[in-house]
């Protein structure tokens, strides 16, 4: 019953107070603003504002309606920046799908390094965890994903950028003298879990269990940085991967490689499709292959083992 022309001027009525008021944002005339409203209401059959001596004051059903009515407007708004989006790109456009701890470390410097050679290329980044690649790929959320692992789905294409390994982030004063510990060292030692961890989580607990270690969970947290924090006051030590701990240096904790490594791959997963025939995927292959050049080189620099 709504078109998007009456949720705007709803909007617009419901935020500011008046129909002057509605129409100076809009740039519009009073009368416009009013004809649109009535017309809304007269195809909702109810009132959404009723006409006091102060002005418009919202009714129930405004009141309900205006927290769809923003979220429409919000996404109206959201479509129309995309659209100018779309029409400035000039050389290209890259929507990566990234885990938060390469979205703060090693992705943007893949992005300044690439966009120096070729700067009228432009990027998007969404963070998203490793449950969550698959869904992103298939819905064309992203047309590439930065992750750990490899996500088991035959329609998905995986090719390894590197390899790192995890490391034990504690406070001088625990493991003081060492720079490396082993598993069994962990041995009932108050230890800050992390929840959906992915791969590099399921990885470290599958040494765990193979080496009969059994952890102390004291807290349990959703992210790498939090544990971080949680380690930086003392309540224990944390297992992260290492470009966590490269991003967040901190004078106050300190970084222990395990003895017998723990290492994980950098992965880069699309889904695979085919050339329409039209050059319009080889050309969004070649920026893609182009910027995961850049970024093996990266990891390679920074961060990979053997």
């Amino acid at each position: 019953m709504l078109r998007l022309r009456h949720i705007e001027i709803f909007h617009a009525v419901y935020r500011c107070g008046s129909i002057s008021a509605a129409a100076r944002e809009l740039n519009v005339s009073q009368p416009s603003v009013s004809k649109v409203l009535r017309h809304a209401e007269d195809q909702l059959g109810y009132p959404l504002f009723e006409r006091g001596r102060s002005g418009l004051i919202p009714t129930a059903a405004a009141h309900e309606l205006f927290d769809k009515a923003k979220d429409v407007y919000g996404d109206v708004r959201a479509l129309n920046q995309l659209a100018k989006n779309i029409r400035e790109r000039r050389g290209g456009h890259v929507r990566l799908g990234v885990l938060p701890s390469l979205g703060l470390s090693i992705v943007p410097e893949a992005i300044a390094t690439y966009r120096r050679v070729q700067p009228e290329v432009s990027f998007e980044i969404n963070t998203l965890h490793s449950s969550e690649i698959a869904e992103a790929l298939f819905q064309q959320g992203c047309d590439i994903a930065i992750g750990y692992g490899a996500p088991m789905n035959a329609r998905l294409v995986t090719q390894e950028l590197g390899r790192s390994e995890l490391l034990l982030v504690a406070r001088h004063d625990q493991f003081a003298g060492r720079d490396s510990v082993s598993l069994a060292d962990l041995d009932g030692v108050e230890f800050i879990g992390l929840r959906d961890s992915g791969p590099c989580g399921d990885l470290f607990s599958d040494q765990l269990s193979r080496a009969g270690v059994t952890l102390r969970e004291v807290v349990t947290a959703r992210t790498y940085y939090v544990a971080m924090s949680l380690v930086r006051h003392g309540v224990g030590v944390a297992v992260i991967d290492s470009f966590t701990a490269a991003f967040n240096e901190d004078p106050e904790i300190r970084l222990l490689r395990f003895q017998d490594p723990i290492r994980y791959s950098v992965n880069a997963v699309t889904a695979d499709s085919v050339d329409t025939g039209t050059g319009e995927r080889t050309n969004q292959a070649e920026l893609v292959d182009g910027f995961l050049d850049v970024l093996r080189a990266v990891i390679s620099r920074t961060h990979s083992v053997h």
